[in-house]
Order: structure tokens, then sequence, then C-alpha cells
């Protein structure tokens, strides 16, 4: 089994520092009508309100901080770990996720809830700098794991995936099959305090990699260490490189050299990753190296796309997009999304390393944007069944490659002394288009549909599938990126 080895068991129990992530992602889903109830008349004794007044843009805006903090998370992280070392920096997360939790656990205010959602979201953004990363050092760390290292990679989707199940199940325990049971949220709520409180009592449990530098070294890089990291960019002179698959993105000359060349570097490290902290890549030179400039752009680009396909928009407001058509199923249906997710996870862990990263993409990109197609037209068409199928293969095709390959290629595309700039540049941008998504996808929704009744703009709507078709264009566009920017090593099924 994959976590049957000492160093695969390591790697699973870091992966698990992700649990969280998916959680908050997910916990304001099931219970939204919890949380945008109206007092009752004659309330049971509480010395916290049971609703905090949520109207529909406060809702959106509350989801949509959490990203919010996540984006600062991630440009803080490396500033964490060079402090704090790497279980300093997973301590750190387990501490702030605590504190987050109690802030909304104990809210008196619909914006102590926010503030509380943004701590949580800094949380989450420093681990999910620092997990990939980390998941990847340990399977280079060990002959054993190294050909499986796109498996112990895809363990840290395989985390985030578990929370936002969990997320849905105690949502469903707690309030109720609707999620209406008043004041009970914060009860879905405080269930991640739990998680916290693990983390930190396990954070000085955590495996160091032989190759793992101190957070504060004596010694600079030697630039032929930083040479020899390199050098996995290209393929060795006997795996043939397909040469039209990538003539825009990838360079295909070996970069060793320029970034040989590139030894004016400042203190940047995400993760020590045995080069040295002089000899980190910081975000300017990933940028200006035309060696490096490309994968950068292209691995960025993917992280963006992964949250403009749509994959969040369900995610969130699965249960506000259901709900008039399957008013006794919605909170359900939003459970079996996040089981199918997890579900399908599974397959993407045994194929990542047999398919390649690049046919996963393309096989997800291509399924995704057809059901987000699918989904549109029964949205329109009031045709109940067809929605909640296309919904749920939706998700089960971001599962099986869009959702845990783009992490993989952070540390796949640059050699190791730029992987904690682009894990910084690309996380942001994953973070910042995350944002975006679950802030306007309910108004673009809006935007794009018309209420059945004028007079109530809050009554049901004609057409709110037409925003779906958008995700397939983003779809459609992110396979054409992938196709012609990803290169295909015959023979391998590492890229």
């Amino acid at each position: 089994m994959l976590c049957s080895s000492s160093g695969a068991k390591d790697a699973c129990v870091h992966a698990e520092e992700e649990g969280p992530h998916g959680y908050h992602l997910s916990e304001l889903n099931f219970p939204v009508t919890s949380l945008t109830c109206l007092s009752p008349a004659f309330p049971p004794p509480s010395r916290l309100p049971l609703c905090l007044g949520l109207t529909a843009p406060r809702y959106s805006f509350v989801t949509a901080v959490f990203t919010v903090g996540g984006l600062v998370g991630s440009l803080i992280s490396s500033w964490v770990v060079l402090k704090e070392g790497v279980k300093g920096g997973i301590a750190w997360t387990g501490y702030l996720n605590l504190f987050g939790v109690i802030a909304m656990g104990m809210a008196p205010h619909w914006y102590i809830l926010a503030a509380g959602r943004f701590v949580v979201g800094v949380s989450s953004g420093i681990a999910v700098c620092l997990v990939p990363p980390f998941l990847s050092m340990i399977a280079r760390s060990s002959s054993e794991l190294a050909p499986r290292s796109g498996q112990i990679g895809t363990l840290h989707q395989l985390g985030i995936v578990l929370g936002l199940f969990s997320a849905q199940v105690f949502g469903w325990i707690f309030t109720g099959e609707k999620g209406d049971t008043p004041g009970n949220w914060r009860y879905v709520v405080a269930i991640s305090g739990v998680a916290a409180a693990a983390q930190i009592l396990l954070a000085n449990r955590v495996f160091t990699p032989p190759n793992e530098l101190p957070k504060h070294p004596a010694e600079p890089a030697d630039a032929d260490d930083i040479e020899e990291g390199a050098t996995h960019l290209a393929p060795p002179a006997d795996e043939p490189v397909d040469e039209v698959s990538s003539p825009c993105l990838i360079p295909q000359p070996r970069p060793s050299a320029q970034v040989h060349a590139d030894t004016s570097l400042v203190d940047s490290p995400l993760l020590a990753t045995g080069t040295g902290v002089e000899g980190q890549v910081p975000v300017r030179d990933l940028l200006s190296n035309t060696a490096l400039r490309g994968p950068a752009i292209l691995c960025a680009a993917v992280m963006c796309l992964q949250q403009f396909s749509g994959v969040n928009a369900v995610m969130f407001y699965s249960t506000p997009v259901l709900r008039p058509l399957l008013p006794g199923s919605a909170g359900l249906i939003g459970i079996g999304i996040t089981l199918v997710n997890a579900i399908m996870t599974l397959p993407a862990i045994f194929l990542v390393d047999r398919v390649g990263r690049r046919n996963l993409l393309l096989a997800s990109a291509a399924w995704m944007g057809t059901m987000s197609a699918l989904l549109a037209y029964a949205l329109d068409a009031h045709h109940q069944l067809i929605s909640a199928f296309a919904i749920v293969s939706f998700i089960a095709a971001f599962s099986i490659g869009l959702g845990p390959v783009p992490f993989l290629l952070v540390s796949e595309l640059v050699p190791p002394p730029a992987v904690p700039a682009l894990s910084s540049l690309s996380l942001s941008c994953n973070w910042i288009a995350n944002f975006f998504v679950a802030l306007l996808f309910l108004p673009l929704r809006d935007a794009l549909s018309s209420p059945v009744d004028p007079r109530d703009p809050l009554s049901a709507r004609r057409g709110e599938g037409r925003v779906f078709y958008v995700f397939t264009l983003v779809c459609a566009g992110l396979g054409m990126l992938v196709w012609r920017g990803l290169p295909q090593r015959s023979g391998s099924g590492s890229v």
C-alpha cells in the first residue's frame, strides 16, 4: 500500500495537515440557512446570538475573505519557514487555525466571523505552500519513493478533499438535513479546532528529510550545487521529447547554465532544499531567467485556470444553485459532491505516475468542459436528475486531474532552487483567482439570467445555467494551454 513504508507514512501524516484547508473551504456551505437565518421570536437561552444577520452579499464576502487570508499566507510563507523552519511553520499553521476557529465559533457579529475566516485563510495559505514541496522532498529523499513521486504529491489533494467531505458531513449532523437549525453552525466551525490542536501537538514529530538544511545555514550554496539541481528540468539524453507539443512555453535547451549564471540570489526560501539560502531563486530572477520564465508562466496560468474552471463555484455554492431545483435534497447533493471528490482522487494517485501529468490534465479539462455545458443546459431546462449528474461528474473530472496535478508541476517544472519562488508565485495567483470566483460567481450568474418575476429580484431566475457556459470556455482554453505548453515525454509518465 502507498503508506506502508516509513517514508510514505510520514508523507501521509503531512498530507493530513491539508485537511483543515479543505474543511474551511466548505464549512459554511451546508449550514448556509443556519447562518442567514432571522432570530426567532423566542430564542433558547444562549449568550451568543443564534443568527448573525448575514445577507447574501455578506455571506459572499465572509466566504471570499478566506481566500484573501490564503493569499497573505502564501506571500509570507517563505518568511515563516526561514524564521521558524519546517516544524515551526507547521506549528504556526496550527496556532493560527486554532485562533481563527475560536474567533469564528464565538463570533457575536458577522464581521468577527469574517475576521476568523481571514485568520484560518492565512493558516491555509502557509500550509498549501509548505506541504506540496515538502512531500516532493520526502519522495526525493528515498530511492524507494522516488519512482512514486506523483503518488506522494497527490496525497496533498487527498487531504484537502477529505476535509471538504468532513465539513459537509458535520454540517448535516449538526444543522439538520436542510442546514437550517439556528445557532448550530458554531459546532460545525468548532470541529476544525480539534484538528488544529492535534496538529500543534504533532508538530514536533515532523519528519525532516536528510537533504533539508537547517533554517539558518552557515555557508552559502556552491554554484555547482545549483547547476546540479537544475539538471532535472531537461529529459535524459536517451529520452526524446515531443518537440511539437511545447514550442512556446517550455524551452528545449538545458537551463542549467543560465541558472548557474544567476549567482546573485537573495534570501527567499520556502523550504530548504539542500542548496542553501543564498542558492534560492527569487521571483524576479525566476521571471527574468529565459529558461525558467516559460515554465513559471505555464504553472501560474494553470493554477489560475484551475480556479476559473468553476470547481470552487460548485463547491462554495452547490447548495444555493441546486436548492431551487431540488429543494429537499440540495444539502445531500453537496455531501455527494464532496464524497465523489474524495473517491475520484484515489484513481489519480495511482494513475499520475503511469498515465502522466499532461494526459491527466487534458482528460480532466475535456471532461469538465463537457459536463459544464451539460449543466448549463440542464439548469436552464430544469432537468433535475441531469443537473445533479452533471455537477457530480464535473467534480469527478476535476478530482482525477486538475485537482492534484498542478501542485505537482510546481516542484517538477523548475530546478529545486526555483521551487520556492514558483510556489509563492503560482499559489498567490491561485488564491487571487479563488477570491474573484467566490466573490463574483453569484453576481455573474445573476447578470447572465433574469428573475422570473421582475418585481421580485429574489425569485427564481430564468437562464441561471448560462454562467456555466463561461466555465466551458475556460476549460477549453485550459486544454489548449496544456496541449501546447506542457511537453509530453515519451517513455515516461512523469510529465
